[in-house]
C-alpha cells in the first residue's frame, strides 16, 4: 500500500475547492446569456423586461436549475470565518429563491401575440408561490455585493502576494459594479415601470460571477503550489 502523502492530499483539496468556487462563476456567467439566446432560438423571443422573466418562456428550467444549482454551491462555500458561511448561506438561498418564487407573470410579446389568451384568466399558468421574488432578489445583491466586496478580501495576510493584490483589485471592481447597476435596477423598477431591466441585471450578474472565478484562480492564480 503506498505511503500517504499529505501534500498531495491536501493539493487535490485545495483544487476541488477551487473548482467549486469556478463552478458558481461559470454559471453565473453563462446562466443570462443562456436563456436568452435559448429563448430566441426555439421561440423567437427577442428579449424579456427581465432575467427573471425567462422564468415564463421555454426557457423556464434552465433558468430554475441554474439558480437552484448556484445556490447550492454557494451555500457550500466555506472559510475559516464563520461569517463568510452565513453569508454564503444567505445568498445561496437567495438565489435558490429567486428561481424558486417567480415574479408576477410577464410574458415577452412575441407570446402574448401568438397565444393571447396566455394573458387572460382562461389560460392555466403553471407557476410557483407569488409575491416573495423581489424579496429574493434583493436580498441576493445585497449579500452578494458584501461577500464580494467586503469578504472576499477579508482574510488577507498581512504581506500578501502579487497574485493575492491582484485579485483583490478584481473583487472590488466587481463589487462597485454590483452596487452600480444594482442602483440602475432600483431606479428603473421605481421609476421607469416599462423599461427592461435584463441588460443591467446581466452587468450584476457578471460582475458577480467574475468575482467567483477570480477566487476559484481561474484568473491571476498564485504561482506557488498550495503547502
Amino acid at each position: 500500500m503506498p505511503a500517504f502523502d499529505e501534500r498531495s492530499f491536501d493539493e487535490r483539496y485545495h483544487l476541488s475547492y477551487l473548482t467549486l468556487r469556478q463552478a458558481i462563476g461559470w454559471l453565473a456567467l453563462l446562466m443570462p446569456f443562456s436563456v436568452r439566446l435559448g429563448a430566441y432560438w426555439f421561440e423567437g423571443i427577442h428579449s424579456t423586461g427581465s432575467i427573471s422573466a425567462y422564468y415564463y418562456t421555454g426557457m423556464r428550467d434552465v433558468f430554475v436549475g441554474t439558480m437552484v444549482l448556484v445556490g447550492v454551491l454557494l451555500a457550500c462555500y466555506r472559510t475559516p470565518e464563520k461569517l463568510d458561511t452565513w453569508i454564503g448561506l444567505i445568498v445561496g438561498l437567495s438565489a435558490a429563491g429567486i428561481g424558486l418564487f417567480p415574479m408576477d407573470p410577464t410574458f415577452a410579446q412575441e407570446i402574448v401575440q401568438r397565444h393571447p389568451d396566455v394573458v387572460s384568466d382562461r389560460c392555466y399558468l403553471n407557476r410557483g408561490l407569488l409575491g416573495y421574488h423581489f424579496l429574493f432578489v434583493g436580498t441576493f445583491l445585497l449579500f452578494g455585493f458584501w461577500l464580494v466586496y467586503f469578504r472576499f478580501r477579508a482574510l488577507t495576510p498581512a504581506d500578501p502576494k502579487l497574485e493575492k493584490r491582484q485579485r483583490n483589485r478584481i473583487y472590488q471592481i466587481c463589487g462597485l459594479i454590483m452596487l452600480v447597476g444594482s442602483a440602475i435596477i432600483g431606479v428603473l423598477v421605481l421609476f421607469a415601470k416599462q423599461a427592461s431591466i435584463f441588460w443591467p441585471e446581466t452587468v450584476v450578474v457578471v460582475a458577480f460571477a467574475a468575482a467567483w472565478l477570480v477566487k476559484g484562480q481561474r484568473f491571476f492564480p498564485d504561482r506557488d503550489p498550495p503547502s
